[in-house]
C-alpha cells in the first residue's frame, strides 16, 4: 500500500499538467508513484484561493509551511528552475516564457529573465537562448539600430518616460522571423505581460502585418491601448 509522502517539485509539475488534461486523480497517482489520497490531499492543501492548482505556487506554499521560504530574492528557486527548463529544453525566448507563465497566473517580466541569462556565469542559459547571447552584463548603453528600411522609424530609446511598463495600455510589438522568412507576431501589454500571438500567413510583409496588428488590438482600443513599439528580430 502506498503511504503519504512529501512530493517533489517535479511531481507537483506532473499533477499540474495532468489536471489541465482532465486526468483523474487515480491515474495521476499512478504516474507519480504515490497514493490517490496523497494527490487528493495535495490538491486540497495547495490550491489557490479560487480553487486552481498551480504547481509553483503549491511548492511555495509547502516551503512557507516548512519555514524555509527563500529570503529577499526576486525569483523563487522553483520559478527559477521552471524558467531554466524552458530555456534549456524548449529553447523558448524570455518573451515567450513571460507570456506563457502569465497565462498560468505567474508574473515575471522578460527583462528579469534576460537578467537571469546574463548573470549565469556557466553560459549554459545563453547557449540555449534562441539568440545565443554571448555577452556579459555591461553598463547601460544605447545602441542605435542600423536598420535603414523602416520609414520614419523611432528608436525604442525615445519612447516617453511614462511608458515604463507600469501603466496599463502600453503594448510592445515584436516579430519572430526564421531563416525561411516565416514570421510570428507577438503583442505584449507591458504592465501585465498579457500576450497576443499570431502566425503571419504572408510573412513580414508590411501591409498584411499592419492589418493583423489592427485586428488584434481593436478590442483594446481606448484606455487599454496607448502605444506600441515595433522591433524585428531574426
Amino acid at each position: 500500500m502506498l503511504m503519504y509522502k512529501h512530493l517533489t517539485r517535479e511531481q507537483r509539475y506532473v499533477i499540474y499538467l495532468e489536471l489541465q488534461r482532465k486526468t483523474t486523480q487515480e491515474v495521476i497517482a499512478q504516474l507519480i508513484g504515490v497514493s490517490k489520497s496523497t494527490v487528493c490531499r495535495e490538491i486540497k492543501r495547495n490550491s489557490t484561493a479560487n480553487g486552481k492548482y498551480v504547481w509553483c505556487k503549491a511548492q511555495d506554499m509547502t516551503e512557507h509551511r516548512k519555514g524555509r521560504t527563500p529570503g529577499n530574492r526576486a525569483i523563487s528557486p522553483i520559478l527559477r528552475w521552471r524558467v531554466e527548463q524552458l530555456i534549456k529544453e524548449e529553447q523558448w525566448s524570455p518573451r515567450q516564457i513571460s507570456g506563457r507563465l502569465a497565462k498560468e497566473g505567474i508574473r515575471i517580466s522578460h527583462e528579469t529573465i534576460y537578467a537571469m541569462i546574463r548573470h549565469d556565469e556557466s553560459g549554459v542559459l545563453a547557449n540555449n537562448c534562441r539568440h545565443k547571447m554571448k555577452y556579459k552584463r555591461k553598463s547601460p548603453h544605447k545602441h542605435e539600430t542600423k536598420a535603414t528600411n523602416i520609414k520614419n522609424r523611432i528608436s525604442i530609446h525615445d519612447r516617453p518616460p511614462q511608458a515604463d511598463g507600469k501603466r496599463p495600455g502600453d503594448w510592445e510589438m515584436d516579430l519572430i522571423v526564421d531563416k525561411d522568412n516565416h514570421a510570428i507576431l507577438t503583442l505584449v501589454e507591458r504592465s501585465t505581460n498579457f500576450l497576443l500571438m499570431e502566425k503571419l500567413q504572408q510573412g513580414k510583409k508590411a501591409k498584411p502585418l499592419a492589418k493583423v496588428v489592427w485586428r488584434l488590438l481593436l478590442p483594446y482600443k481606448g484606455k487599454m491601448l496607448k502605444n506600441h513599439y515595433h522591433r524585428q528580430r531574426q
